[in-house]
């Protein structure tokens, strides 16, 4: 009889647990509409061609931010990408790209394999400037 008590709290409280982060993270949801991670792509791009790149290294350190926020993790960190792309010339980079797009897939609702290989490839051929604007866009549909 006691572990048939047992059973039945242990159930009523992963229903409850389970209620209550599903109303947290609606709530957290809720409270990040219309947020400080919805940027306009256009004022990114135009910025980023006006100071030859430049601008994308401040994209990059808000979209690391965002990415961490939207896993609830610190899976990504500026210091450590600024370091390695520079120490190997950039091909960290190339690899972060893919990587970051990949997370951003499965976070969003969509199909892992295809945004990180679109963006792989941009990246390969001197467009993650492109890359991070569709990077951008899916942060942007999470957030509206």
């Amino acid at each position: 009889m006691p572990a048939r008590r047992s059973l039945l709290h242990i159930r009523i409280y992963a229903k409850y647990l389970l209620c209550h982060n599903q109303a947290n993270q609606s709530l957290t949801r809720e409270n990040m509409k219309n947020s400080d991670y919805v940027k306009s792509i256009a004022f990114d791009l135009i910025f980023t061609l006006l100071t030859c790149g430049l601008f994308n290294i401040w994209i990059q350190y808000r979209q690391i931010i965002t990415v961490n926020k939207m896993l609830n993790q610190e899976k990504y960190h500026f210091v450590i990408w600024l370091l390695f792309s520079i120490v190997t010339i950039g091909l960290y980079h190339i690899y972060h790209e893919y990587i970051i797009s990949e997370d951003i897939a499965k976070v969003v609702g969509r199909q892992p394999g295809q945004d990180g290989l679109i963006n792989l490839l941009l990246s390969i051929f001197a467009l993650s400037w492109v890359a991070d604007a569709i990077q951008q866009h899916h942060i942007n549909e999470y957030y509206k």
